[in-house]
């Protein structure tokens, strides 16, 4: 995260978010008086936040993975219809993305590689499972996601390309 916001509420950097993705044709001084006057940005922070306007002109970002949240941003390519990321993605941005998908589509589980699926319980938290490769409508026990199993923007026992896999073609089971 950018440290001019690392004092900011997550409402506010939503409300920041809104205007430089939204806000496309207002000139950058009125999207700094909006900052300053209704969001009581300070001078600096409103300029650190225009400064970012042109990455949010030509780069889709999934909500809360833009500049203003951290440097590894994760954005959508509409012409290849995949996500996006500079660097591996930190296990964070993996789980957000995973409870993006899944609040697209509720009451389905995300497979996750051939024995593994994650889902969001009655309370819209993210769980994982096992999956029986014979019958996927059968739930095993559910767990939280283990961070010591995420290493280097992988699945331990996975590669890269695997991790990403279910994210970038997401497969939905019930």
């Amino acid at each position: 995260m950018h440290p001019l916001f690392m004092n900011l509420k997550k409402q506010i950097l939503d409300i920041i978010e809104d205007q430089l993705t939204n806000n496309e044709e207002a000139p950058d001084a009125e999207i700094r008086n909006i900052l300053v006057d209704e969001l009581d940005l300070t001078i600096e922070q409103a300029d650190a936040a225009i400064a970012m306007r042109p990455r949010f002109r030509c780069e889709i970002f999934i909500a809360g993975q833009s500049p203003l949240y951290q440097t590894n941003t994760v954005t959508f390519d509409p012409h290849q219809k995949k996500l996006v990321a500079a660097e591996p993605l930190s296990f964070d941005q993996i789980l957000e993305i995973y409870t993006m998908l899944l609040k697209s589509r509720p009451g389905y589980r995300l497979k996750l590689g051939a024995h593994w699926a994650a889902g969001l319980n009655s309370g819209g938290e993210l769980y994982c499972t096992h999956l029986n490769p014979c019958d996927k409508n059968i739930m095993f026990e559910v767990y939280d996601f283990d961070r010591d199993a995420f290493v280097d923007g992988r699945w331990q026992y996975e590669t890269e390309k695997q991790t990403r896999a279910a994210i970038e073609n997401p497969v939905f089971i019930r």
